[in-house]
Parts: structure tokens; sequence; C-alpha cells
């Protein structure tokens, strides 16, 4: 099949929500890494290089495993955290062989995008989600989240920024 302009929308979307779970699975690692400072688990630089590299390695099921299984969390969270885990991997294992079924046709790029955007936005969710614990247990240990961010997209110019919109 040649890839063509009528499919850019389709490839578009998909980056989009590629984009949202690889931020989220970031963002998650970041969650961990700051509780195993926190927890004393951490304390020095390779700490947290060693830290990061084995929890990067981890698949999202494994890196949100013990948060669904948390009796302190509450149902419907555990809820959308599943929603985010199976949005993930069909995204990332199986979107072009279960749901794109034929890009061929206008009406299955249309299906495809549809389906992309409203898992873009389930991941966008959980992404957003996460940078929230970071903001707030970042702040309850003296670490400026907003600033860090900052540096990042300074050190990173237009690279480290959001994708835009569709349509824009």
């Amino acid at each position: 099949m040649k890839i063509n302009t009528e499919m850019s929308d389709v490839f578009a979307a998909y980056g989009r929500a590629a984009y949202y779970a690889q931020l989220l699975e970031y963002d998650l690692v970041s969650v961990w890494m700051i509780d195993s400072i926190t927890q004393g688990v951490s304390f020095t630089r390779e700490d947290l290089a060693q830290f990061q590299g084995q929890w990067s390695k981890k698949t999202l099921g494994k890196l949100l495993h013990s948060l669904i299984n948390s009796v302190l969390i509450p149902d419907d969270l555990k809820q959308f955290l599943e929603t985010v885990r199976t949005t993930r991997n069909t995204l990332a294992h199986d979107f072009f062989l279960t749901t794109a079924d034929d890009l061929r046709l206008s009406d299955g790029r249309e299906k495809a995008t549809a389906k992309l955007v409203e898992m873009g936005s389930i991941l966008q969710k959980g992404q957003e989600l996460f940078v929230n614990v970071l903001k707030t247990y970042s702040k309850d240990f003296g670490i400026d989240y907003d600033a860090i961010r900052r540096q990042l997209l300074n050190q990173n110019g237009a690279d480290a920024e959001r994708p835009p919109e569709r349509g824009t």
C-alpha cells in the first residue's frame, strides 16, 4: 500500500497519541524516582541513574501494577489507569491490525483517525494526571517541578514542546 497525503491525518493522530503515551511513561517513572528519593532508596546521582535505567525498561503494566492493586487508590482511578494501560498497549502493539483495518478507503481512514484521537485524549489525560502527581509530590519536598520543566525546555528547545493540535 502506498502511503499518501490522504493517510497523513491517520499518522499525525497516531503520532500525537504516541507522544502522550511516551510522556505518560516518562512522568510515571519520574514519580517512582521521586518516591525512591523520599523513601531513602536513592541518595546519589548514580543511584538515580541506575533506578531510572531499571524502571525505564518496565512495561506500562508493570509500572502501574502497584497503583492498580493499591488499597489506597479509589476504584474509579484504578479503572482509569487500566484504561490508560490498555489504550497504550493497543496503540503500541496492535492498532493497525485490529482497528485500522482498511486505510485504503476513506471510511477506514476516518474510523482510524477518530479512534486515534480518542486514544490520544485518554493518554493525554493520563499524562496530565501524572504531571499533577509530580507537581504535588515535588512541592511536598521543596522541588519546583515547573522550574525544572522550564529548564528542560530551554535546554532542548522546540523539540521539547507539545505537538500542535490537529488542524493548526
